[in-house]
């Protein structure tokens, strides 16, 4: 007879909520914003890693994305830490930490689905960031949207009327 395996040495503290705002996010503005082409009334600025430092760093938030995509996927990973809310609830068209709980358990598959990506997604980011490639940073950063979009129109804001301009969102208001 086999013995029982073994408890977990994993404990658990961050919500979903926690590693999106201190670990996803952060890392993710970074990556989005370290390639960019701005038109002014000087002409055009290119802003891109250049120096041995800058691009040691898109690499650090790389890997900061990668790795903190597979720590929303821990099983047993509330959405929020007990008796906390999410920040933006009550926002019309948002699920609640407990409907989104009950969307990610009714759909486990999706929502895995969309953590690998995210994690495939950071692994891009790092590639391009070994490779000092400009455009495969863009290139990840149009994944990457795609990804986040996708999986908080699934489970986190699936009934929220998108306004055409950021200040008309219901959250601004």
């Amino acid at each position: 007879m086999a013995a029982p395996p073994a408890p977990s040495p994993i404990k658990l503290t961050a919500g979903i909520q926690d590693i999106m705002k201190d670990m996803i996010d952060p890392a993710a503005d970074f990556l989005w914003e370290s390639v960019s082409t701005t038109e002014t009334a000087e002409g055009v600025e290119e802003k891109q890693p250049r120096t041995d430092e800058e691009w040691a760093e898109v690499r650090r938030q790389a890997l900061i994305l990668a790795e903190s995509a597979n720590l929303l996927l821990l099983d047993g990973r509330h959405v929020a830490r007990e008796g906390k809310q999410l920040e933006d609830h009550g926002t019309p068209g948002n699920l609640t930490a407990t409907e989104s709980e009950q969307a990610i358990a009714a759909d486990r598959a999706a929502f895995v689905g969309f953590g690998q990506a995210l994690h495939d997604v950071g692994v891009q980011f790092l590639k391009a960031a070994e490779e000092r490639s400009p455009q495969g940073i863009m290139d990840a950063g149009e994944t990457m949207d795609q990804v986040c979009e996708g999986c908080h129109l699934k489970f986190w804001y699936p009934g929220q009327v998108i306004p055409p301009l950021p200040d008309q969102a219901p959250e601004e208001k």
